[in-house]
């Protein structure tokens, strides 16, 4: 999310041919937010390059890029106890030394396309058309528009080489996507436009009246898919909050979560009278997050079941399910059981 404001705001500000402002806002969303999206950014700080003062521009980037990483160093050095870069860390081990990724799940190359079509609907469809509309209108879109937009294909692209996929990991080209169906649907009545004729054509007209109506169906479309997402699906969000009507668990509860770990939404979610949060064995073979405990060494220590594998430890698993106070599951009939049916051990809530 961060990344994607950062995008939003260095490519607001290279049309605005603040170059200089664009390549550091860049510097920023790639060491403070996602190395990765460099890809996003690099279109702008190369054209920003190019377009400004060269040494000007150059320089604002070094300059921000080496603070913020000193920064970031620094932070790192008060919470390892030790000199190390997390952003060189995160690279080296998703290029050099990669984890098993694939172990949280793996998707076909049209995953993000058919996710960001359920997301945008036919803005989604009108952003991939923009190539050929920019191209068209090239006097009054190209080349700056065409440079701010480019990272949605590069970034579609890339992302979908990968085996593993997360809808996430296309929030910073969002902006961008919608900055590209808005071009494509306010260049409508150029292509009904008769640069010989005086008078607008009646289908230029048409294309005008329609470029509303197209708004408003793509507004409406995708406030359906925002009250299908809190209606259908927010259960996880709604039962966590359950838990603060059932504090005569007593003190000291525990609450397991099984097949659901992945839907855990936060710890803030957590009433304060359950101590800790564990997962219970459901058939998941991934590492998993465990509560944080200071007595191994703090921030400062890895604990020794970690693996640079994502691989499960067993050590990650309450194995006493009779420990459990509060059991959050999903009763989806897989091999493995579903624990809370057993209504001799459990109450439904």
């Amino acid at each position: 999310s961060f990344s994607m404001y950062a995008v939003t705001l260095s490519s607001s500000l290279f049309l605005l041919e603040k170059y200089a402002c664009a390549v550091s806002v860049a510097a920023a969303g790639v060491i403070l937010g996602w190395p990765f999206s460099i890809l996003v950014f690099l279109p702008v700080t190369v054209y920003s390059l190019f377009r400004g003062h060269f040494k000007r521009v150059f320089l604002s980037g070094l300059l921000t890029s080496l603070c913020l990483l000193v920064l970031s160093v620094a932070a790192d050095y008060y919470s390892y106890g030790r000199w190390t870069s997390s952003v060189f860390n995160l690279l080296k081990y998703n290029v050099l030394g990669g984890g098993e990724s694939h172990l949280y799940g793996t998707e076909g190359t049209t995953f993000y396309f058919r996710n960001a079509f359920n997301n945008f609907n036919f803005a989604f469809v009108l952003a991939l058309l923009f190539v050929g509309v920019a191209l068209s209108a090239r006097k009054k879109y190209a080349p700056d528009l065409l440079i701010v937009v480019s990272p949605v294909y590069i970034w579609l692209a890339f992302m979908s080489l990968q085996a593993h996929k997360e809808e996430r990991f296309l929030y910073p080209i969002y902006p961008l996507i919608c900055v590209a169906a808005a071009s494509v649907i306010d260049s409508f009545p150029y292509f009904f436009h008769d640069k010989y004729a005086n008078e607008q054509s009646i289908f230029e007209k048409i294309a005008k009246g329609l470029r509303p109506l197209i708004l408003g169906f793509i507004l409406c479309t995708s406030h359906s898919r925002t009250f299908s997402m809190l209606n259908g699906y927010g259960a996880p969000l709604q039962i966590y909050r359950h838990l603060e009507y059932h504090e005569d668990t007593g003190p000291e509860s525990i609450l397991c979560v099984g097949s659901e770990w992945h839907r855990y939404p936060s710890s803030f979610f957590v009433p304060s009278y359950i101590s800790e949060v564990r997962w219970i064995d459901d058939g998941f073979r991934g590492l998993l997050p465990f509560p944080f405990n200071e007595t191994l060494g703090g921030t400062a220590a890895a604990p020794s079941y970690f693996n640079t594998k994502n691989k499960a430890s067993d050590k990650q698993y309450l194995k006493d399910i009779g420990a459990c106070n509060l059991l959050m599951e999903l009763d989806l009939r897989r091999p493995y059981p579903s624990r809370g049916t057993d209504l001799s051990t459990w109450e439904t809530l």
